[in-house]
């Protein structure tokens, strides 16, 4: 009979992260893509990607000043941005709003990073890969004044094969667990400043 594998933590796996400007000459001005991956081993020692992360940063700030539509350069992304656009982004505003607490003020949004994909495997969940993956997204990716957006939903093991309830609400209480908030649809986003990369270089420029 097989040995069954102790469960890992987060530090048992190494990740890896790259960033890469949209190859659109135009779009590469304003478009960063990020890809990250948690790998682990088997006790045969054998190389296993058992967690993903993807998405683009865009820079809404800089579209702006050079006279960009915001939402034509969502659209030349991914169809998920543009729908997040149109359902999220009513009258072309993005909003960071006030905290509860009063600790960081509304401001406009200047970037927006949206998370296009983040699986963990089945046999690796509930061992914080996918919170070290956002962790590090973080701190890979310059945060300052943007929005974090998402579409909470599971991603399909087979094509054409419907969600199951119980898989969404999974999916969906995770984010929130990490303070995301729903928007609208099925997406979710999150204010960067809430983040613990965010947080740590906002409480060194108060200089606590």
């Amino acid at each position: 009979m097989d040995q069954m594998q102790e469960p890992q933590t987060p530090d048992d796996h190494e990740y890896e992260f790259s960033l890469k400007p949209n190859p659109d000459e135009e779009l590469g001005q304003y478009v960063l893509g990020f890809w990250g991956k948690a790998i682990s081993w088997s006790d045969a020692g054998e190389e296993q990607v058992v967690g993903e992360l993807s998405g683009h940063r865009i820079d809404i700030a800089l579209a702006v000043h050079d006279g960009f539509d915001p939402v034509l350069l969502f659209d030349s992304v991914v169809p998920e941005i543009a729908d997040f656009a149109e359902t999220v982004l009513r009258n072309k505003a993005c909003i960071l709003p006030e905290s509860a607490d009063g600790e960081v003020e509304q401001t406009n949004c200047e970037c927006l990073v949206f998370i296009s994909e983040l699986k963990v495997s089945a046999s690796h969940r509930g061992q914080g890969v996918g919170s070290a993956l956002l962790g590090r997204m973080g701190r890979m990716i310059d945060l300052t004044n943007c929005l974090i957006a998402l579409k909470a939903f599971p991603l399909a093991d087979e094509l054409g094969k419907p969600a199951e309830p119980e898989e969404i609400a999974r999916v969906k209480r995770f984010y929130e667990r990490y303070q995301f908030i729903h928007a609208g649809g099925e997406f979710m986003i999150k204010d960067a400043r809430l983040c613990d990369a965010m947080k740590k270089k906002m409480a060194l420029r108060k200089g606590k």
